[in-house]
């Protein structure tokens, strides 16, 4: 069910934290992992006093030359197959990552990166493919002091929560996140924000029905339970609609303490 994941890194520790992960991908039957390098060029300016593009490019692909093999040994050493995805692509990563998604069963990514200008409203590199993917996308948050990254919880799958409001893509998430429970012996809740009285029960889980909003309500239930990581849906929203509007999975995404993995169903 997950057993390929695409790995995007840009080399930054906040991309190459995602190994610490390891034992937990292991435990859920990631069989393989792929290594994507882009080269970012998107931000970059081509008048008169910009940066040398092809200078630019041969920089970039010498760090990843010299770094990459070493996160494939580490992957490796927990028997996953690990493959960087050659040559690196280059222009807009966003673009990349969901071209080279196609293969895989998920991506996992990091929430922060070293872009060449920060990030401007929502638009991170991480959010973006969350925006597009068609495939779920594991967002990875980290402790950090500005230079290290540590997990935030030694279990990734220890206490899962879900956020369902009986959609096709919370069903989705449910589906993945009673995968990866049953898989690590974790332990799943299910948190339902009523706007209806349909009744909602699931099988070995805890059922959590809290009123409120939404994105607020979920926040609050994973510092409840200490949840070490969340699984929802995501409409899909275009990117415009979806900055002015701000959608639940959005904001969990931008302030979640923990991992959050998304299931986005695709709007016509």
């Amino acid at each position: 069910m997950l057993s390929r994941v695409l790995f995007p890194t840009d080399l930054s520790f906040y991309s190459k934290a995602i190994v610490g992960y390891l034992p937990d991908f292991k435990e859920i039957g990631v069989r393989e992992i792929g290594i994507l390098f882009v080269v970012n060029t998107s931000k970059i300016s081509t008048v008169s006093g910009g940066i040398d593009i092809e200078k630019y490019i041969e920089s970039e692909t010498r760090e990843a030359e010299k770094h990459l093999p070493e996160i494939v040994n580490i992957i490796e050493q927990y028997g996953i197959k690990a493959e960087v995805i050659k040559p690196f692509p280059v222009g807009d990563p966003v673009n990349e990552i969901l071209r080279f998604s196609e293969d895989y069963d998920m991506i996992a990514i990091g929430s922060r990166g070293r872009g060449i200008i920060k990030e401007i409203f929502l638009g991170s590199i991480s959010e973006g493919v969350v925006r597009k993917a068609k495939i779920p996308v594991f967002v990875f948050k980290f402790k950090t002091d500005g230079m290290t990254c540590t997990k935030c919880h030694p279990h990734l799958f220890e206490r899962v929560l879900v956020a369902y409001d009986f959609s096709k893509h919370s069903e989705k998430a449910l589906r993945y996140a009673k995968y990866v429970v049953e898989k690590s012996k974790g332990k799943l809740y299910v948190l339902h924000v009523p706007e209806d009285h349909k009744e909602l029960e699931v099988e070995g889980a805890e059922m959590i029905i809290k009123k409120g909003v939404p994105a607020k309500v979920v926040l609050e239930v994973a510092d409840e339970i200490d949840a070490t990581s969340i699984f929802m849906g995501s409409r899909g929203l275009n990117p415009l609609k979806s900055i002015i509007l701000g959608s639940t999975s959005d904001v969990v995404l931008r302030r979640s303490k923990v991992p959050v993995f998304v299931c986005r169903e695709v709007e016509d």
